[in-house]
Protein backbone atom coordinates (compact mmCIF):
# COMPACT_ATOMS: atom_id res chain seq x y z
CA UNK A 1 0.00 0.00 0.00
CA UNK A 2 2.73 2.53 1.47
CA UNK A 3 4.93 1.20 -1.90
CA UNK A 4 1.66 2.42 -4.22
CA UNK A 5 1.46 5.51 -2.48
CA UNK A 6 5.11 6.36 -2.85
CA UNK A 7 5.13 5.64 -6.86
CA UNK A 8 2.41 7.39 -7.25
CA UNK A 9 3.86 10.61 -5.71
CA UNK A 10 7.02 9.86 -7.47
CA UNK A 11 5.43 9.67 -11.14
CA UNK A 12 3.28 12.85 -10.09
CA UNK A 13 6.41 14.27 -9.64
CA UNK A 14 8.51 13.14 -12.11
CA UNK A 15 5.29 14.25 -14.67
CA UNK A 16 5.09 17.82 -13.57
CA UNK A 17 8.59 18.54 -14.09
CA UNK A 18 9.33 17.29 -17.31
CA UNK A 19 5.85 18.96 -18.41
CA UNK A 20 7.80 22.21 -16.99
CA UNK A 21 11.21 21.61 -18.34
CA UNK A 22 9.56 20.35 -21.68
CA UNK A 23 7.78 23.77 -21.97
CA UNK A 24 10.94 26.02 -20.77
CA UNK A 25 13.56 24.42 -22.86
CA UNK A 26 11.01 24.74 -26.02
CA UNK A 27 10.69 28.63 -24.83
CA UNK A 28 14.18 28.97 -24.83
CA UNK A 29 15.06 26.48 -28.21
CA UNK A 30 12.62 28.67 -29.96
CA UNK A 31 13.59 31.84 -28.99
CA UNK A 32 17.27 31.30 -30.08
CA UNK A 33 16.45 29.57 -33.22
CA UNK A 34 14.21 31.96 -34.08
CA UNK A 35 17.05 34.97 -33.41
CA UNK A 36 19.46 33.31 -35.16
CA UNK A 37 17.50 33.00 -37.92
CA UNK A 38 16.71 36.67 -38.01
CA UNK A 39 20.21 37.60 -37.84
CA UNK A 40 21.21 39.57 -41.11
CA UNK A 41 23.92 38.39 -43.30
CA UNK A 42 26.99 40.09 -43.01
CA UNK A 43 27.48 43.51 -45.13
CA UNK A 44 30.99 42.91 -47.02
CA UNK A 45 32.86 44.71 -49.13
CA UNK A 46 35.82 43.90 -51.69
CA UNK A 47 38.51 46.65 -51.69
CA UNK A 48 41.04 47.07 -54.68
CA UNK A 49 43.88 49.42 -54.27
CA UNK A 50 45.13 51.10 -57.38
CA UNK A 51 48.65 52.67 -58.30
CA UNK A 52 47.02 55.67 -57.28
CA UNK A 53 46.87 54.33 -53.81
CA UNK A 54 42.64 55.14 -53.53
CA UNK A 55 40.52 52.25 -52.37
CA UNK A 56 37.28 51.95 -54.77
CA UNK A 57 34.75 49.47 -53.61
CA UNK A 58 32.19 46.92 -55.60
CA UNK A 59 30.30 45.62 -52.85
CA UNK A 60 27.40 43.95 -55.22
CA UNK A 61 30.03 42.31 -57.20
CA UNK A 62 31.31 40.53 -53.88
CA UNK A 63 27.90 40.13 -52.80
CA UNK A 64 26.48 37.94 -55.99
CA UNK A 65 30.08 36.30 -56.52
CA UNK A 66 31.32 32.73 -55.88
CA UNK A 67 33.24 34.33 -52.53
CA UNK A 68 29.68 34.98 -50.89
CA UNK A 69 28.17 32.34 -51.65
CA UNK A 70 30.55 30.25 -50.03
CA UNK A 71 30.84 32.61 -46.86
CA UNK A 72 26.54 32.56 -46.76
CA UNK A 73 26.99 28.67 -46.90
CA UNK A 74 29.69 28.47 -43.95
CA UNK A 75 27.43 30.63 -42.09
CA UNK A 76 24.34 28.65 -42.20
CA UNK A 77 26.39 25.72 -41.41
CA UNK A 78 27.50 27.18 -38.49
CA UNK A 79 24.14 28.49 -37.74
CA UNK A 80 22.85 24.78 -37.65
CA UNK A 81 25.59 23.55 -35.74
CA UNK A 82 24.90 25.90 -33.10
CA UNK A 83 21.17 24.91 -33.08
CA UNK A 84 21.95 21.31 -32.60
CA UNK A 85 24.86 21.76 -29.90
CA UNK A 86 22.13 23.86 -28.13
CA UNK A 87 19.31 21.21 -28.66
CA UNK A 88 21.51 18.19 -27.76
CA UNK A 89 23.20 20.73 -24.25
CA UNK A 90 19.12 20.87 -23.27
CA UNK A 91 18.52 17.43 -23.83
CA UNK A 92 21.30 16.29 -21.41
CA UNK A 93 20.70 19.08 -18.93
CA UNK A 94 16.75 17.79 -18.93
CA UNK A 95 17.85 14.30 -18.12
CA UNK A 96 20.44 15.69 -15.73
CA UNK A 97 18.10 17.55 -13.89
CA UNK A 98 14.98 14.69 -13.84
CA UNK A 99 17.80 12.22 -12.70
CA UNK A 100 18.55 14.69 -9.63
CA UNK A 101 14.63 15.57 -9.22
CA UNK A 102 13.78 11.80 -9.26
CA UNK A 103 16.25 11.31 -6.28
CA UNK A 104 15.36 14.04 -4.38
CA UNK A 105 11.33 13.15 -4.49
CA UNK A 106 12.09 9.54 -3.93
CA UNK A 107 14.34 10.83 -0.66
CA UNK A 108 11.55 13.11 -0.10
CA UNK A 109 7.99 10.83 -0.66
CA UNK A 110 9.81 8.40 1.96
CA UNK A 111 10.51 10.48 4.49
CA UNK A 112 6.97 11.88 3.97
CA UNK A 113 5.31 8.65 4.46
CA UNK A 114 7.64 7.61 7.18
CA UNK A 115 5.58 8.73 10.33
CA UNK A 116 2.61 7.15 8.41
CA UNK A 117 3.72 4.24 7.94
CA UNK A 118 4.52 3.97 11.12
CA UNK A 119 1.74 5.17 12.70
CA UNK A 120 0.05 2.20 10.54
CA UNK A 121 1.84 -0.15 11.53
CA UNK A 122 1.51 0.40 15.58
CA UNK A 123 -2.05 0.07 14.46
CA UNK A 124 -1.89 -3.26 13.03
CA UNK A 125 0.03 -4.40 15.92
CA UNK A 126 -2.63 -3.31 18.52
CA UNK A 127 -5.32 -4.85 16.88
CA UNK A 128 -3.35 -8.15 16.53
CA UNK A 129 -2.18 -8.43 20.08
CA UNK A 130 -5.73 -6.81 21.15
CA UNK A 131 -8.00 -9.46 19.19
CA UNK A 132 -5.27 -12.06 20.60
CA UNK A 133 -5.97 -10.62 24.43
CA UNK A 134 -9.73 -10.50 23.65
CA UNK A 135 -9.85 -14.21 22.34
CA UNK A 136 -9.77 -16.13 25.58
CA UNK A 137 -12.09 -14.20 27.51
CA UNK A 138 -14.30 -13.83 24.81
CA UNK A 139 -14.33 -18.17 24.73
CA UNK A 140 -14.60 -18.24 28.40
CA UNK A 141 -18.05 -15.75 28.50
CA UNK A 142 -19.60 -17.80 25.47
CA UNK A 143 -18.37 -20.94 27.30
CA UNK A 144 -20.41 -20.01 30.79
CA UNK A 145 -23.52 -18.59 28.58
CA UNK A 146 -23.81 -22.08 26.96
CA UNK A 147 -23.23 -24.04 30.25
CA UNK A 148 -26.00 -21.92 31.81
CA UNK A 149 -28.63 -23.92 32.98
CA UNK A 150 -30.98 -20.85 32.76
CA UNK A 151 -33.08 -21.28 29.16
CA UNK A 152 -35.56 -19.22 27.41
CA UNK A 153 -34.49 -16.11 29.37
CA UNK A 154 -34.27 -13.14 26.89
CA UNK A 155 -31.44 -11.53 28.28
CA UNK A 156 -28.93 -14.82 28.57
CA UNK A 157 -30.02 -15.38 24.92
CA UNK A 158 -29.33 -12.06 24.12
CA UNK A 159 -26.21 -11.93 25.89
CA UNK A 160 -24.82 -15.56 24.12
CA UNK A 161 -26.05 -13.84 20.67
CA UNK A 162 -24.09 -10.51 21.04
CA UNK A 163 -21.24 -12.68 22.69
CA UNK A 164 -21.15 -14.63 18.89
CA UNK A 165 -21.36 -11.41 16.91
CA UNK A 166 -17.93 -10.07 19.03
CA UNK A 167 -16.20 -13.04 18.69
CA UNK A 168 -16.81 -13.13 14.96
CA UNK A 169 -15.87 -9.65 15.00
CA UNK A 170 -12.56 -10.68 16.90
CA UNK A 171 -12.13 -13.52 14.79
CA UNK A 172 -11.99 -10.94 11.56
CA UNK A 173 -9.75 -8.51 12.76
CA UNK A 174 -7.36 -11.57 14.55
CA UNK A 175 -7.12 -12.98 10.49
CA UNK A 176 -6.54 -9.56 8.99
CA UNK A 177 -3.90 -8.63 10.92
CA UNK A 178 -2.50 -11.99 10.04
CA UNK A 179 -3.04 -11.52 6.82
CA UNK A 180 -0.94 -7.97 6.60
CA UNK A 181 1.73 -9.27 8.65
CA UNK A 182 2.28 -12.61 6.16
CA UNK A 183 1.40 -15.04 9.04
CA UNK A 184 -2.23 -16.20 7.94
CA UNK A 185 -1.94 -19.34 7.10
CA UNK A 186 0.94 -21.46 5.58
CA UNK A 187 1.90 -21.18 1.64
CA UNK A 188 1.82 -24.85 1.07
CA UNK A 189 0.50 -25.70 -2.42
CA UNK A 190 -1.94 -28.76 -2.81
CA UNK A 191 -3.83 -30.31 -5.59
CA UNK A 192 -7.27 -28.57 -5.76
CA UNK A 193 -10.19 -30.02 -8.30
CA UNK A 194 -12.68 -26.33 -8.16
CA UNK A 195 -15.51 -28.68 -7.93
CA UNK A 196 -15.11 -31.58 -5.46
CA UNK A 197 -13.87 -28.46 -3.08
CA UNK A 198 -16.84 -26.44 -3.78
CA UNK A 199 -18.92 -29.34 -2.76
CA UNK A 200 -17.02 -29.89 0.25
CA UNK A 201 -17.55 -26.20 1.34
CA UNK A 202 -21.42 -26.09 0.40
CA UNK A 203 -22.01 -28.96 2.02
CA UNK A 204 -21.98 -27.99 5.89
CA UNK A 205 -23.47 -24.92 5.12
CA UNK A 206 -26.98 -26.45 3.78
CA UNK A 207 -28.78 -26.19 6.99
CA UNK A 208 -28.41 -22.55 7.29
CA UNK A 209 -29.62 -22.05 3.65
CA UNK A 210 -32.24 -24.40 4.04
CA UNK A 211 -33.11 -22.24 7.36
CA UNK A 212 -33.18 -18.80 5.06
CA UNK A 213 -35.03 -21.14 2.25
CA UNK A 214 -32.25 -20.23 -0.17
CA UNK A 215 -32.14 -22.77 -3.32
CA UNK A 216 -27.93 -23.15 -4.11
CA UNK A 217 -27.10 -24.46 -7.45
CA UNK A 218 -23.73 -25.45 -8.20
CA UNK A 219 -22.47 -25.56 -11.46
CA UNK A 220 -19.75 -26.33 -14.04
CA UNK A 221 -18.22 -29.73 -14.86
CA UNK A 222 -15.10 -31.50 -13.08
CA UNK A 223 -12.38 -29.28 -13.73
CA UNK A 224 -8.32 -30.76 -13.78
CA UNK A 225 -6.52 -30.38 -10.66
CA UNK A 226 -4.68 -26.90 -10.05
CA UNK A 227 -1.74 -26.54 -7.75
CA UNK A 228 -2.59 -24.25 -5.29
CA UNK A 229 -2.98 -22.44 -1.44
CA UNK A 230 -5.48 -24.57 -0.51
CA UNK A 231 -5.96 -22.83 3.04
CA UNK A 232 -5.87 -19.71 1.36
CA UNK A 233 -8.50 -20.06 -1.35
CA UNK A 234 -10.97 -21.84 1.36
CA UNK A 235 -10.57 -19.20 3.55
CA UNK A 236 -11.66 -16.77 0.29
CA UNK A 237 -14.68 -18.87 -0.58
CA UNK A 238 -15.85 -19.42 2.66
CA UNK A 239 -16.24 -15.34 2.84
CA UNK A 240 -17.73 -15.33 -0.05
CA UNK A 241 -20.06 -17.79 0.41
CA UNK A 242 -20.59 -16.66 3.92
CA UNK A 243 -21.48 -13.33 2.31
CA UNK A 244 -23.89 -14.34 -0.40
CA UNK A 245 -25.88 -16.53 1.85
CA UNK A 246 -26.06 -13.36 4.32
CA UNK A 247 -27.74 -10.85 1.42
CA UNK A 248 -29.18 -13.69 -0.89
CA UNK A 249 -32.87 -13.65 -1.44
CA UNK A 250 -33.81 -17.23 -2.79
CA UNK A 251 -31.20 -18.54 -4.75
CA UNK A 252 -26.98 -18.66 -4.82
CA UNK A 253 -25.29 -19.85 -8.02
CA UNK A 254 -21.62 -21.08 -7.48
CA UNK A 255 -20.17 -22.13 -11.43
CA UNK A 256 -16.59 -22.92 -11.45
CA UNK A 257 -14.50 -23.61 -14.42
CA UNK A 258 -10.85 -24.61 -15.00
CA UNK A 259 -9.31 -21.62 -12.78
CA UNK A 260 -12.05 -19.54 -11.81
CA UNK A 261 -14.99 -19.52 -9.35
CA UNK A 262 -18.51 -17.28 -9.98
CA UNK A 263 -20.37 -17.06 -6.82
CA UNK A 264 -23.75 -15.07 -7.74
CA UNK A 265 -26.54 -13.99 -5.33
CA UNK A 266 -30.25 -12.68 -5.71
CA UNK A 267 -31.16 -10.05 -4.02
CA UNK A 268 -30.80 -6.31 -5.15
CA UNK A 269 -28.50 -4.38 -7.77
CA UNK A 270 -25.30 -2.86 -6.77
CA UNK A 271 -23.94 0.61 -8.01
CA UNK A 272 -21.47 0.50 -10.35
CA UNK A 273 -19.84 3.19 -8.44
CA UNK A 274 -20.18 1.15 -5.17
CA UNK A 275 -18.39 -1.80 -6.33
CA UNK A 276 -14.94 -0.78 -5.82
CA UNK A 277 -15.68 -0.21 -2.45
CA UNK A 278 -17.19 -3.51 -1.51
CA UNK A 279 -13.41 -4.76 -0.38
CA UNK A 280 -12.69 -2.14 1.41
CA UNK A 281 -12.42 -2.40 5.61
CA UNK A 282 -15.42 -1.84 7.41
CA UNK A 283 -17.93 -0.48 4.40
CA UNK A 284 -21.50 -2.06 4.32
CA UNK A 285 -24.00 -1.45 0.85
CA UNK A 286 -26.60 -2.59 3.94
CA UNK A 287 -26.31 -0.87 6.86
CA UNK A 288 -29.17 -3.44 8.57
CA UNK A 289 -27.18 -6.71 8.05
CA UNK A 290 -25.37 -8.30 10.10
CA UNK A 291 -21.34 -8.10 10.15
CA UNK A 292 -18.59 -4.89 9.73
CA UNK A 293 -18.16 -4.68 6.59
CA UNK A 294 -14.48 -6.94 7.29
CA UNK A 295 -14.95 -10.13 5.15
CA UNK A 296 -14.31 -8.98 1.96
CA UNK A 297 -11.36 -6.85 2.69
CA UNK A 298 -9.87 -10.20 3.56
CA UNK A 299 -10.71 -11.73 0.93
CA UNK A 300 -9.22 -9.37 -1.33
CA UNK A 301 -6.01 -9.37 0.58
CA UNK A 302 -5.76 -12.97 0.67
CA UNK A 303 -6.43 -13.01 -3.36
CA UNK A 304 -4.04 -10.13 -3.72
CA UNK A 305 -1.35 -11.71 -1.72
CA UNK A 306 -1.62 -15.14 -4.09
CA UNK A 307 -1.68 -13.30 -6.91
CA UNK A 308 -5.21 -14.28 -7.60
CA UNK A 309 -7.94 -11.68 -8.89
CA UNK A 310 -11.26 -11.01 -6.61
CA UNK A 311 -13.60 -8.84 -7.86
CA UNK A 312 -17.67 -7.87 -8.05
CA UNK A 313 -20.27 -7.64 -10.64
CA UNK A 314 -23.53 -6.32 -10.66
CA UNK A 315 -27.12 -6.44 -12.30
CA UNK A 316 -30.57 -7.32 -12.84
CA UNK A 317 -30.69 -7.85 -8.67
CA UNK A 318 -28.25 -9.89 -8.40
CA UNK A 319 -24.56 -9.87 -7.41
CA UNK A 320 -21.39 -12.09 -8.38
CA UNK A 321 -18.47 -12.29 -6.89
CA UNK A 322 -15.53 -13.47 -9.48
CA UNK A 323 -12.15 -15.13 -8.37
CA UNK A 324 -9.73 -15.67 -11.05
CA UNK A 325 -7.18 -17.91 -10.10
Amino acid sequence: MFKKLRNRIVGISMASTTVVLIIAFSVIYSVVSTSVANRPMPKAEWENSNNSGTVTTNSEEFENGQVMKEIRKHINEDRENALKTLLISLIITGVCVEFLVFILVLFLADQSIKPVKETYEAQKQFIANASHEIKTPLAVIQANLEASEITDNIWINNAAEKAKELAELNGQLLALARVEAGTNENDEKSEVELKALMKKLTTPLKPQIDKKGIKLMLKGEETKKLSLNLSALKQILNILLDNAIKYSDKKITVSVSERKVIIKNDGTTIEKEKLPHLFERFYQVDKTKSGVGLGLAIASEVATKNGWKLFADSDNKSTSFILNL
